[in-house]
């Protein structure tokens, strides 16, 4: 689809995810909806400049034929792709009109970021994961989270009354009005609200449901074990100590809860040191033993009767990471409209992909974006 860049009249909060706005609207979010903001680095982590502009010359297979990774690019509304090889940045493609100092919005690669979130809040001794939930957010104790523990939710385990329907379903647009991304009509439930009013359907644990209330739980959980505002731990402990360049920023409904399943903004060489972070084992800021579980664990049976067993054969999903099981030492994070960052730890190698698809959701349009970067780690390694 081509890019509408021509805006006589700027998208607004009815109409900012519509096809025609998403370019401007994801680096742009926060003239849209309240955010807080995330204080980075006081000094960056230096990325050395090794660019190796034969890598965008490089062949994929996609769902509609074998293309150059930088035709690739140009022609699936990306809007950066950025890669880091050790601590040199080797690859950094911009489309036209896109400025490698706007935060972009990362939709769902939020989840990686409120679950590691969590590992830096256990090294802290504030969070058990195998506690339920309710120790931490009593105020849900009569919702279908009851009786759900922190693994359950880090890990998609959760079962409740929810859809997660992008065309968008009543589910997501009631979630959207709580969030603050719609309009709200009079009378709908702020965020917390939404959460606790969750029905149970099904027992915790058992199956891979992919559901962004569960995220945004966990947030609540990081809030209250840390004693702080969402962004605020999250600068504290993780965006300050990982040598980042520029605020990022997250997305709150009319009461200041964060939108931790998919508000977050930020630079493209940022989302590049976040999973430089991942990479790296935590880097001194997140727990070893969660980064090592993450690596190493989680359920292929939740996952192979889960909503995603079609995507990523064998796949695993641990602490709001993904781990395809045709490639098992990557670590993902995933979001709609085509983001994706990808951390190859063998190899050394960090992808960061921020898009603007017209439409949300394509499994094909995710897995020709997977192989881009497996083909750029892989010519890396």
């Amino acid at each position: 689809m081509k890019r509408h860049t021509n805006y006589m009249t700027r998208p607004t909060l009815d109409n900012w995810l519509l096809p025609e706005n998403t370019f401007w609207s994801f680096r742009h979010v926060r003239e849209l909806i309240p955010t807080a903001q995330i204080d980075c680095a006081k000094s960056p982590r230096v990325l050395n400049q090794q660019i190796r502009t034969e890598l965008g010359e490089i062949s994929i297979e996609t769902h509609d034929g074998v293309k150059k990774i930088s035709d690739f690019l140009s022609s699936t509304n990306t809007d950066s792709f950025t890669a880091v090889k050790g601590e040199d940045l080797v690859f950094e493609w911009l489309a036209p009109g896109v400025s490698d100092v706007e935060p972009h919005l990362i939709f769902s690669v939020t989840k990686s970021f409120t679950g590691m979130l969590v590992g830096a809040l256990v090294q802290e001794g504030k969070i058990d994961v195998d506690a339920l939930v309710t120790k931490y957010v009593p105020e849900i104790a009569d919702s279908g989270f009851g009786d759900a523990t922190v693994r359950n939710l880090l890990d998609m385990a959760a079962s409740y009354q929810f859809e997660e329907d992008y065309t968008p379903g009543p589910d997501i647009i009631a979630y959207r009005h709580s969030v603050g991304w719609y309009p709200a009509p009079l009378g709908a439930p702020n965020l917390h609200d939404f959460i606790a009013s969750r029905k149970k359907e099904g027992e915790h644990g058992q199956v891979f449901r992919y559901m962004s209330p569960t995220t945004d739980l966990v947030g609540w959980v990081n809030e209250a074990a840390s004693g702080m505002p969402y962004a605020q731990a999250l600068s504290k402990y993780i965006w300050s100590k990982i040598g980042t360049e520029a605020p990022a920023h997250i997305t709150v409904d009319r009461t200041g809860a964060p939108r931790a399943a998919g508000g977050l903004s930020a630079i493209p060489r940022d989302l590049v040191r976040f999973g430089m972070m991942i990479r790296d084992d935590g880097m001194g800021a997140i727990d070893p033993e969660f980064m090592r579980d993450v690596y190493e664990n989680g359920s292929a049976q939740q996952w192979a009767t889960g909503d995603f067993k079609d995507f990523f054969e064998k796949g695993v999903y641990r602490s709001f990471c993904y781990r395809p099981g045709i490639d098992p030492d990557v670590i993902m994070g995933i979001g709609i409209h085509g983001q994706m960052l990808y951390v190859d730890r063998p190899r050394g190698v960090v992808v960061a992909k921020q898009s603007s698809w017209p439409n949300p959701d394509s499994e094909e349009m995710h897995l020709d974006a997977f192989h881009a970067c497996q083909a750029i780690s892989r010519a890396l390694g």
